[in-house]
């Protein structure tokens, strides 16, 4: 339906074309009120430190960069949409020439009746355009980039967690590394030690050469073992910089990390949980855009400029005027697709439903085993630092005797193998007790 008539060119100037405010709670910000993200400490060129690389990971992270550039384009998406339900100007032209052959009687043999297509249309129109009546349309389409933003900050959220996590994850393989390779590098230098006492002793007649040289296989050994594990740390290093996207080559120590405390299981407000949360509240924002496009659809429509049926000058000199007038578009029938998106959005929902739970029986279980885990890794340390001090003290009482020849090259040497094997188990165990305690504090803030 197009309506012309001079009635409703004052109406619609002062009403249909006037941009119609959103509602308060959905009102958007312009780019000048956008408020900025506050400033990021500088991290360091050289981290050792945990929460140094963390940092780190989190300023260098191109995935983090992107979430914060496609909520910078949500911001814009609304921006955009508010533009939209303003006035709209297009120009229009055209020059259509509509030709007729006659008889020698005047009877019409080609071409289109004159009195349908006036044997041309000449036109050069500015128009405006205007969306009225259109406040729920408008407001879900505002709730809907509402929507995809508070989606990309969770989003945010969950990528920054999995960085950590996996930040966190090497950086205990490092420190693992890094731990053995101080031990291995300790061991030596008493086994050098001892070797040098030995060698005296060999010359004095004490011990025999046979006895020496198996003393020196092991001092060689442990040289060797010292270079692996140095290789080792230095690759689980590089690991851990390539990660966070740090420069840095040097082989410096990195410091021992602080163990979270023992937090309860995030909720439903947790970002894991309130994505489903999120995306409910699209499915609903969905059903009722297909609501929203089944609605009458009105439009304000003002135009200017000039039609006429004649190239002429003198006809196009007197065929300029305006026009103004409403347009509507109603749907009546489609196929019945209205259903149809519905029974779509309704497999969406059973799907989410099920992944909701899935994820909640998911999480309570690992976080139970978590601390089944601790539990038993803090038991074991305590039992391994026992026999450790126990081996260091038979070590100690070895190396005393061994300088008076009360003791066998061999029988130190087990000894010496023992402690070195017990020190690698009270590693790996404190590697384990923190990678699950850091694992629990990851689940509890998931």
């Amino acid at each position: 339906m197009f309506i012309r008539s001079p009635f409703l060119i004052c109406a619609v100037l002062l009403s249909g074309l006037l941009p119609e405010a959103p509602a308060r709670a959905q009102q958007v910000p312009d780019r000048a009120t956008i408020t900025p993200l506050p400033a990021v400490p500088l991290a360091p060129a050289s981290p050792r430190r945990l929460e140094d690389f963390l940092l780190v990971a989190r300023q260098n992270s191109p995935l983090l960069r992107e979430t914060a550039n496609q909520l910078g384009q949500n911001r814009i998406d609304s921006l955009v949409r508010a533009r939209q339900n303003g006035v709209q100007v297009a120009g229009i032209g055209s020059a259509l020439y509509y030709p007729s052959i006659t008889n020698s009687r005047g009877e019409s043999v080609l071409g289109y009746d004159n009195a349908i297509s006036n044997g041309g249309n000449y036109a050069a129109i500015a128009q405006a355009t205007k969306p009225i009546l259109n406040r729920f349309q408008l407001q879900n389409d505002y709730q809907i980039i509402a929507n995809q933003g508070q989606v990309l900050r969770n989003t945010g959220r969950l990528s920054a967690l999995d960085l950590r996590r996996s930040i966190t994850d090497q950086f205990l393989t490092a420190y693992a590394a890094e731990t053995q390779l101080n031990f291995s590098r300790t061991l030596l230098a008493e086994l050098r030690q001892q070797d040098a006492l030995l060698h005296k002793l060999v010359n004095a007649g004490i011990f025999k050469q046979t006895q020496y040289l198996s003393f020196y296989l092991s001092v060689r050994t442990q040289e060797v073992t010292v270079e692996q594990n140095q290789l080792a740390y230095r690759r689980e290093l590089g690991t851990l910089r390539a990660l966070a996207g740090v420069a840095d080559t040097a082989l410096v120590a990195i410091e021992t990390p602080t163990p979270p405390t023992h937090r309860p299981l995030a909720g439903l407000l947790a970002p894991a949980q309130r994505q489903y949360t999120l995306d409910s509240l699209r499915l609903l924002l969905d059903r009722r855009a297909v609501d929203a496009n089944y609605r009458p659809k009105l439009s304000a429509v003002l135009d200017g400029g000039l039609q006429s049926s004649s190239y002429l000058p003198v006809a196009l000199a007197h065929s300029v005027g305006i026009g103004a007038g409403l347009q509507l578009a109603v749907p009546i029938f489609d196929g019945h697709q209205r259903q149809l998106q519905y029974q779509r959005i309704e497999l969406s929902e059973q799907s989410r439903r099920g992944y909701r739970q899935f994820l909640t029986v998911q999480r309570q279980q690992q976080y139970e085993q978590l601390e089944g885990l601790i539990r038993a890794a803090d038991a074991l340390l305590v039992r391994i630092r026992e026999q450790v001090r126990v081996a260091d003290a038979l070590v100690g009482a070895a190396r005393q005797q061994l300088a008076t020849g009360d003791v066998a090259i061999l029988d130190y040497l087990n000894l010496v193998t023992s402690y070195r094997t017990l020190q690698f188990s009270l590693t790996q165990a404190q590697t384990d007790q923190l990678r699950s305690r850091f694992a629990l504090d990851y689940l509890a803030e998931q």
